[in-house]
């Protein structure tokens, strides 16, 4: 038997009405399905071309499959939707191509002239070209965002979202310094080594840094430890000081770069080497995105690594002030614990009558209790620690227990130089002038005497000679430090000595701060969680007309708590 194959033709056409009637008769005989790409200019053609548009409609209703790949455009989004109604639209930017494959079989390529009008067509059914077309269409059409997404962020003015890979290191780069430039909010950068970000603040990364927050941006970076990097991140803060530095742990390091623009943008770089000073050789395969969930994702990331160097960096903090605290506490240890001994070994070879060695013992006696002090000061801790602090409470007279502490320390001072330094009380806690001062607290009275005295001593250790005044206020109403319209009673020590260094000023109630071998830090912490524990609150600053500080504390009035 013989057989004949069909034969494959391929024809041009020529103007509008041809293309049409060719085009309506293939309509007739679909089946299955109309697939194809239509250039952003001839969409609307589809929908006016009134001939075409109720051949599309007859399609839908037979069942055919109608699906179409364009870019939707601010001037063809009201053809789209009409499209979108028969058809499942896709968009992709730069599509250019109008051309249509029916049930797999005839492929329909046109071309549309200046007026509207279709101007030229090719039709095949050569079975190749239809396979390669429809591979084409497929590749597209995978590429491609559903068609409602594309309109939506059109008319909510959101810029459609894209990926982008980019070979091109110069390209690259040029895009990121754009994408930064375009900054309202923050930039976060992940730098993949030390060496990477040095690259970056050689070639112009400070000029840029700078033009981003003047737009108001915040600026963090992250960056791995590596050789030079504190002359690198001083000489970036001198001349950019908003930008926020962490150095993380080295073991960050990666072969990416991250930067993240205010949570919309993203882009990432390969690392080539670090070695090369150039930055276009240095860098390598860059991705771009303006997709929100990947900035986002990326974001989280950046966030994470962020809190964690963060934690480090505490942790190491601590491990500093502790070990601080364990010289500065073994040399206060040592300071009182070697004059007794020594002292005493002298007493012990001494002979006569104990009144004749009343100052070695008085020396003696001054260093033990100086040793109990710093005891109690540790146990004190532990407790605070151990969340085992006890309170025993009771009612008293606030300005009597500030007037005998002021006595006895008087007492003290007149004993070794009253002409080097005073201290003097002044009570405004009475409702008027005239009335006798009253401030009833029920507190621990050991706890309360034991903070007084430790701000007492403080202010004696920090002032060589002047003055220091203890005052007692009354405060009705809510203030800076009294929120809650209680009426509390308002301790300050004000000195004239040397002040509060700044260094010290941020952690001046933590513990182990201390600038010096002048004490172990522990009392002003100490301090702090007693009156706390008392729904109080203590805080100091430096004076401002005259030299010195002042430590301040507030108790809340007895009368007041029992309402």
């Amino acid at each position: 038997m013989i057989t004949h194959s069909r034969k494959e033709i391929t024809e041009v056409l020529y103007g509008n009405e041809n293309i049409i009637k060719k085009t309506l008769e293939t309509f007739s005989w679909i089946q299955r399905s109309l697939e194809g790409c239509v250039d952003h200019t001839e969409v609307r053609m589809h929908v006016t071309t009134q001939p075409i548009w109720e051949g599309l409609n007859q399609l839908k209703q037979r069942g055919v499959k109608l699906r179409m790949v364009t870019e939707i455009t601010n001037d063809n989004i009201s053809y789209t939707k009409k499209m979108m109604q028969i058809a499942e639209v896709r968009h992709l930017k730069g599509v250019r191509s109008s051309f249509g494959i029916a049930d797999g079989i005839q492929y329909l390529d046109h071309a549309i002239s200046d007026n509207n009008q279709l101007s030229h067509a090719i039709i095949s059914d050569v079975k190749a070209i239809v396979e390669a077309k429809e591979y084409l269409f497929e590749t597209l059409w995978n590429l491609a965002i559903p068609a409602e997404q594309a309109t939506m962020e059109i008319e909510e003015g959101i810029e459609p979202s894209k990926t982008e890979i980019i070979q091109d290191t110069k390209l690259s780069i040029a895009r990121s310094v754009d994408i930064i430039k375009s900054a309202k909010e923050e930039v976060l950068v992940i730098w993949a080594t030390s060496k990477t970000f040095a690259i970056g603040v050689n070639t112009g990364l400070t000029e840029l840094y700078t033009h981003a927050t003047r737009n108001g941006a915040k600026i963090r970076l992250l960056i791995p430890y590596g050789e030079s990097i504190e002359d690198t991140t001083n000489n970036l803060k001198m001349a950019v000081p908003q930008v926020d530095i962490r150095i993380a742990d080295k073991s960050l390091e990666t072969k990416i770069t991250i930067l993240i623009v205010d949570m919309r943008e993203v882009m990432t770089w390969e690392l080539r080497d670090d070695n090369l000073e150039d930055p276009y050789q240095a860098g390598g395969e860059a991705t771009y995105s303006n997709n929100k969930s990947i900035a986002t994702s990326y974001a989280t990331i950046f966030e994470t690594f962020w809190k964690q160097t963060e934690l480090y960096d505490q942790s190491q903090t601590y491990i500093k002030m502790q070990n601080e605290f364990i010289n500065i506490a073994a040399h206060e240890l040592r300071t009182p614990v070697q004059p007794i001994i020594g002292l005493s070994q002298i007493l012990l070879s001494k002979r006569g009558k104990l009144e004749d060695h009343i100052e070695l013992i008085q020396t003696i006696s001054r260093n033990a209790k100086r040793l109990q002090r710093l005891t109690e000061d540790i146990l004190d801790v532990t407790k605070i620690e151990s969340h085992s602090l006890r309170l025993n409470n009771e009612i008293f007279e606030l300005s009597d227990l500030i007037i005998n502490i002021v006595r006895d320390f008087g007492i003290q001072i007149n004993g070794e130089d009253s002409k080097r330094l005073k201290i003097n009380y002044e009570d405004k806690a009475g409702r008027d002038d005239q009335e006798k001062s009253s401030f009833i607290v029920k507190a621990d009275k050991a706890r309360i005497s034991q903070v007084i005295v430790h701000l007492l001593d403080n202010a004696i250790k920090f002032t060589g000679e002047g003055s220091i005044t203890i005052n007692l206020k009354r405060e009705e109403s809510s203030s800076t430090y009294n929120k809650h319209n209680q009426t509390i009673g308002v301790v300050s020590v004000e000195d004239s000595g040397s002040g509060i260094d700044s260094d010290i000023m941020p952690r001046l109630f933590e513990k182990f701060a201390s600038k010096s071998f002048q004490g172990t830090g522990l009392g002003l912490f100490i301090s702090k969680k007693i009156i706390e524990a008392h729904s109080g609150k203590i805080w100091a600053e430096n004076n401002t007309a005259q030299k010195g500080a002042t430590f301040y504390f507030s108790l809340p009035e007895f009368s007041n708590i029992s309402k």
